[in-house]
């Protein structure tokens, strides 16, 4: 009886101290959203994108944190590129020809 008595006890502090976990970790995530958007996810105001004389835009896709631009250039050839949506900036080419 005595052995089931602190069993019960031991199992109470255990619920009792994850309980005061779970608050503190609820409490701290909390105060992470102060309702100001953190600087890298704050955006960009204006990003400019050069383009080939006479491309035009055919397609954008959105992906994530990337943006995907589908040009169809002057030649009959096709061009991708690849742009952070966080920064604005343009962070790749592909040139699509074909054989």
């Amino acid at each position: 009886m005595r052995a089931l008595k602190a069993l019960v006890i031991g199992m109470a502090v255990l619920i009792f101290v994850g309980v005061v976990v779970l608050i503190v970790g609820i409490v701290e995530k909390a105060g992470e959203f102060d309702g100001e958007p953190p600087a890298e996810a704050a955006g960009f105001e204006e990003a400019r994108i050069a383009l080939p004389i006479g491309a035009t835009v055919e397609e954008t896709h959105l992906d994530g944190d990337r943006i995907l631009v589908r040009l169809k250039l002057v030649d009959g050839t096709a061009r991708l590129i690849v742009v952070s949506a966080a920064t604005g900036k343009q962070t790749g080419t592909i040139n699509l020809k074909q054989p």
